[in-house]
């Protein structure tokens, strides 16, 4: 389908695209403002340090959002967009900023925050906060020491995924199974934390801070 261009002034664009599929470097390190994407495939594009600001990637009509399967995310920011259904699975996601988003139902599967020096020795980098991820998918995805605060968590799938030392703070955990991955060493300051029963944890220490009300789990993992 051929695109309808509003405007494009720099790197600043406002588009309306529906069922396209992206190449590989047509958006790479651009700025996109207030554009939509119906049913588009993003897979393998590369996005790195592109910046999508106030765009609509998932179509209310066909209840459906955006493939960005295995595309290159790298320092990639996502602000007060609408990423509703949409697949990330197996990104590289490196220094990814999700802010002020919808994630509902986005699927995270294979998606990597990680940057691997050795076999034995990385890091994660993600900026996912103040964002809807209700029923959204993270199975087996690392996010250690990453900003995941003050999001929607309801029904969020975390089997064996694992966020030690992330900041979880002020976030939304209804309908949530704690058991299911590991927070070790989590912030979990000011969240409201649903159905977690401290006594069914295993855990080797828990301590409060009464200045910072921060919940240090220091065992706190999927069993």
């Amino acid at each position: 389908m051929t695109p309808l261009l509003y405007k494009k002034t720099g790197t600043n664009m406002a588009l309306a695209l529906v069922g396209e599929k992206i190449d590989r470097n047509r958006f790479t390190g651009e700025k996109i403002e207030n554009s939509t994407f119906f049913n588009c495939d993003f897979s393998g594009a590369d996005l790195s340090g592109t910046e999508f600001i106030g765009c609509q990637f998932y179509d209310r009509e066909s209840q459906k959002g955006c493939n960005f399967s295995r595309a290159m995310l790298k320092d990639a920011i996502f602000k007060s967009c609408d990423l509703s259904m949409a697949d990330f699975r197996n990104a590289s996601a490196l220094g990814i900023e999700i802010r002020h988003c919808r994630a509902q139902g986005a699927d995270f599967r294979g998606a990597s925050f990680m940057n691997m020096i050795t076999t034995r020795t990385w890091f994660c980098s993600a900026y996912i906060t103040n964002t809807n991820l209700s029923y959204a998918n993270f199975s087996k995805v690392v996010l250690e020491k990453c900003e995941l605060w003050e999001n929607r968590w309801m029904g969020a799938q975390v089997l064996g995924a694992t966020f030690s030392g992330s900041d979880l703070s002020g976030g939304e955990f209804s309908t949530f199974d704690w058991r299911a991955a590991n927070f070790t060493h989590c912030d979990l300051t000011n969240s409201e934390l649903g159905d977690l029963d401290i006594r069914a944890l295993i855990y080797k220490a828990l301590s409060w801070t009464t200045t910072r009300r921060r919940c240090s789990w220091s065992g706190l993992a999927s069993r």
